[in-house]
C-alpha cells in the first residue's frame, strides 16, 4: 500500500475513533473537548487482551479502527456499532 493511502486510512479511522468516543460521552458533558491532540488521553493503555490462549486485538482501539477503515474505507460509526 502506498504511503499516501495509508496515511488517508490512519486520519479516517482517528476521525471514526473520535466521533464515537463523542457518541460514549454522557448527556450534558462538552463533546468538544475530545479532539486529535488529546485522544489517547481517552482510551485505555492497554491495546491487546489474552483469550483463549492468545493475544487479541480489543475492539474499539485505534489500530482496531485501523484495521475496519482498511477493509471498508466508506465505513461509518453506525455500521461499526451494529457490527
Amino acid at each position: 500500500m502506498h504511503a499516501r493511502k495509508s496515511k488517508k486510512l490512519r486520519r479516517r479511522a482517528e476521525n471514526l475513533l473520535i466521533e464515537w468516543l463523542r457518541t460514549m460521552v454522557p448527556d450534558g458533558e462538552d463533546t468538544s473537548k475530545i479532539n486529535k491532540n488529546n485522544l489517547h488521553e481517552f482510551l485505555p493503555e492497554q491495546t491487546h487482551i489474552y483469550s483463549q490462549n492468545k493475544f487479541m486485538l480489543s475492539a474499539y482501539s485505534l489500530r482496531w479502527f485501523y484495521k475496519k477503515v482498511k477493509k471498508n474505507p466508506n465505513i461509518t460509526v453506525k455500521e461499526l456499532t451494529n457490527a
